[in-house]
């Protein structure tokens, strides 16, 4: 574990949110972003994720179908503002969303550090499918016309790198989408209700965006045209 200072601010004066057995969400005093404090190391944290995705047939076709309303939400997002081109997908799971778009004619790339949920995508769909964390790759400037990250901002320990990268590889007029969760408040009202969650799901998620402090993380590294919208919801596949 490794202490750190606010991902957004760099100020390192905080105050604990909430406790969930050694692992600790904490509020910036500077500027109020949620983050976990101290936070994994990057070697503990590439080992998680060798493990993270389900691996049994089954549970893999149940995430694809719990994930597929919201895969075509964000398809019919991006088409809506943006013309057929090259598309990067961060954290790409399985490879749903990257062949719904190759369905619908673009040119898609992936990238997903889980070996299991590479393979599955290269040999279902033939996607390409880079096994690496985004850290790892290095394309060239203005190389996409639009990269996606769905459940991936929250997982990173310095979400404006992150960002500043996207921006960089995006050609300009690009877009960038992220679908990421806003859990604090949930949280805070299951805790006024006495509810045990694991919401935060720590250890992986590392900060907790709100629409105002991703606005300002995006606008921070030179997004504008910044636009906030409910992109719809998951349930478990029981539900």
């Amino acid at each position: 574990m490794e202490r750190i200072a606010c991902p957004l601010c760099s100020e390192k004066g905080a105050q604990t949110r909430y406790q969930e057995g050694d692992y600790v969400m904490v509020r910036c005093l500077a500027c109020g972003f949620i983050y976990q404090n101290p936070c994994p190391s990057e070697e503990e944290r590439l080992k998680s994720y060798q493990h993270y995705l389900p691996q049994a047939p089954e549970e893999i076709e149940a995430w694809g179908r719990m994930t597929e309303p919201v895969f075509r939400k964000g398809a019919d997002l991006i088409e809506r503002d943006m013309p057929q081109g090259r598309l990067l997908d961060v954290g790409t799971g399985y490879g749903f969303f990257l062949a719904l778009m190759q369905s619908r004619g673009w040119e898609v790339m992936g990238l997903e550090a889980s070996p299991t949920g590479a393979r599955y995508g290269r040999k279902r769909w033939g996607l390409r499918i880079l096994s690496q964390p985004w850290e790892k790759a290095s394309f060239p400037e203005g190389e996409f016309d639009v990269v996606t990250a769905f459940y991936v901002i929250e997982h990173l320990p310095d979400p404006l790198a992150f960002l500043r990268e996207v921006y960089r590889i995006l050609r300009p007029g690009g877009m960038i989408l992220l679908r990421y969760p806003h859990t604090t408040p949930i949280k805070d009202i299951l805790s006024l209700m006495r509810i045990k969650n694991d919401l935060y799901h720590l250890p992986f998620h590392l900060c907790d965006f709100s629409p105002t402090s991703m606005r300002r993380a995006l606008a921070t590294e030179g997004f504008t045209r910044i636009k906030t919208v409910v992109g719809g919801f998951t349930a478990p596949p029981s539900v």
